[in-house]
């Protein structure tokens, strides 16, 4: 019988700049340096069965992402939280490891929201002016927005995308703003095309994922572990 976990982790510095399906790469030479018995797919091409909750976007940090892994044994959480540490690649670092129900629903199909937080030079923003340009955006009830893909323009509502908006707090000579979008399907907000609804022109010296939201049919776990020197 297989074993499904659902690991929360975090990825930063140089590992920030590989896109979605190098990080599942990594993961999965991750989980064979650590000798888990990571389970296949049946059929002419097996895949590893792991499955992230949400790609990020390229140069952004997690400082709490989620990734759910099977093994074809039942190994304790406490282990595997070992195990997973000692293998880990510079910039990923794995803070709990949870055991939950083979029968949820994947996490894709559970994923409501994400946290932002956006970090600049202070000097590179105006904070009055961009007060009141939050306060405006989020008095609309609708924003019509266009952004051209390639050669494909997509057309939606970002209001409907921005869940909450702020500026969070003031470190040094830093300025955060805090974004809470909604990562729906047909809904996703993404926090470069919300600084260009807001006019920010500088460039952020940081952009990191906080925390990803699921809903109630995420279930709950049955047993969790912490990475020791989480």
């Amino acid at each position: 019988m297989t074993q499904r976990l659902r690991v929360t982790f975090a990825k930063d510095g140089p590992l920030r700049w590989i896109a979605h399906l190098d990080l599942m790469r990594t993961w999965e030479r991750t989980i064979r340096r650590a000798g888990l018995p990571l389970s296949y797919t049946q059929g002419f091409s097996p895949h590893p069965r792991i499955a992230l909750a949400a790609p990020l976007p390229v140069g952004v940090s997690g400082a709490r992402e989620l990734i759910d892994l099977w093994l074809e044994e039942n190994i304790s959480t406490s282990e595997i939280a070992k195990q997973l540490t000692a293998a880990m690649p510079p910039g990923l670092a794995v803070s709990a490891v949870e055991q939950v129900s083979e029968q949820l629903p994947s996490m894709q199909s559970c994923i409501e929201a994400a946290r932002y937080e956006i970090r600049f030079d202070r000097d590179a923003l105006e904070i009055d002016e961009l007060t009141t340009t939050i306060d405006e955006l989020l008095a609309c009830e609708v924003l019509e927005w266009e952004e051209q893909r390639g050669e494909k323009t997509r057309r939606y509502d970002i209001r409907a995308t921005i869940l909450d908006l702020a500026i969070a707090a003031s470190e040094g000579n830093d300025t955060v703003i805090s974004m809470y979008l909604s990562l729906r399907e047909g809904r996703t907000g993404r926090p470069a095309q919300v600084l260009v609804a807001l006019g920010v022109k500088g460039e952020p010296l940081e952009i990191v994922r906080a925390s990803i939201e699921l809903d109630s049919r995420a279930g709950t776990s049955s047993g969790a572990s912490v990475a020791s020197g989480s």
